[in-house]
């Protein structure tokens, strides 16, 4: 796994345990801890209670700390020692304390889910998927309609390897039979958002055999297959994309894009500009185009498409740096250095003098 590969895991785990989180906190506070084994400890577990809800989780750390070296297997102790750690968002201390509670045979139902949501949601943060699938198919089977944690546990089952589980939990959420070609798509895309283009591709194309006329199935077929430079492949399936939905934008987008790679200008304008014209809001289609109109010498043309792109969007280093190329070659040499520099303060260097 690569380390943008898991920087992106962490935050998109972290953003799904927020999301589902708040509601947990709530619930934790007014669950009673678990029984514990004396009346001391009762007493510094009620102690610390209330020194949560008047906000000072700190102090109440501190107590609870100190009465775990004196009890250092209290279940009460400990499960409130992780209901904090985990509204703290101190997802290894959280593990620790809360796995060692869930071991208390006394606890009630109610006190087991708290904490089996807990363990769930702390392992997934910290990217124990393994560990977390257990924890979350308990908590789906009480919340099966809760979205943060079917994603949760369909990515889970991605990074896994388990792609028959995955697209089975996507299905559910989507709520889609999970032998359906909507099902293998979905979780071709869900996939491709995680980087496993080859099993996404698999799943793309048992799509195409159950329903040849679902749409993006030959779009994201497409952008896999000029991904890997098969320029003449991904054509084919864009085209039959756009032949199954004209009014796709990005498909006429993309194919523009691999037409330019062919050097295939001319033929890449038509595309380009049906692109603009059902999504005249996305700067890629003005920029490929603004490239084809200097790749033509039509700059005037290059100017317009590529001065609407960095005023839709200011910080693209290549719409700067394309409308530099079109102005030098306008003998327009001011505006053109101008723009330059633009360009490389975004690129995050200094021009030479």
């Amino acid at each position: 796994m690569t380390s943008k590969f898991s920087s992106f895991i962490q935050r998109l785990a972290i953003t799904c345990v927020i999301g589902f989180i708040s509601c947990s906190q709530v619930a934790a506070q007014n669950v009673k801890p678990a029984s514990t084994k004396s009346v001391g400890a009762l007493r510094i577990v009620e102690k610390a209670r209330v020194l949560l809800s008047t906000g000072k989780q700190d102090a109440a750390l501190e107590l609870l700390s100190t009465q775990l070296r004196v009890t250092p297997n209290d279940y009460g102790v400990r499960q409130l020692l992780g209901t904090i750690y985990y509204q703290k968002n101190d997802f290894p201390r959280t593990i620790q304390h809360i796995s060692s509670a869930l071991e208390n045979p006394a606890s009630n139902p109610s006190e087991r889910w708290q904490m089996v949501q807990m363990l769930a949601l702390s392992h997934y943060a910290l990217g124990h998927f393994k560990d977390a699938i257990p924890y979350l198919e308990q908590v789906q089977a009480n919340v099966p309609n809760n979205t943060e944690i079917a994603y949760a546990l369909g990515n889970s089952y991605v990074i896994t390897h388990d792609a028959g589980k995955a697209r089975a939990s996507y299905a559910r959420l989507f709520q889609v039979s999970p032998d359906s070609a909507a099902a293998h798509l979905i979780n071709a895309q869900m996939m491709v958002r995680q980087q496993f283009e080859e099993v996404a591709e698999k799943e793309l194309r048992r799509a195409a055999e159950l329903d040849p006329k679902l749409s993006q199935v030959n779009f994201m077929l497409g952008e896999m297959a000029i991904y890997r430079a098969r320029i003449d492949e991904g054509i084919g399936f864009l085209s039959k994309e756009i032949t199954l939905n004209p009014g796709f934008g990005m498909a006429y987008y993309r194919l523009g894009e691999a037409l330019t790679r062919q050097l295939k200008w001319t033929e890449a304008i038509a595309p380009l500009q049906k692109a603009v014209l059902l999504n005249p809001n996305f700067s890629g289609s003005y920029i490929v185009l603004g490239k084809v109109y200097l790749k033509q010498n039509n700059l005037d043309n290059a100017e317009a498409m590529l001065r609407r792109a960095s005023q839709m969007d200011p910080n693209n280093f290549s719409a700067h740096h394309l409308l530099a190329q079109v102005l030098q070659q306008a003998n327009r040499p001011d505006e053109a250095r101008r723009e330059l520099q633009i360009a490389e303060q975004l690129r995050g260097t200094t021009p030479t003098k």
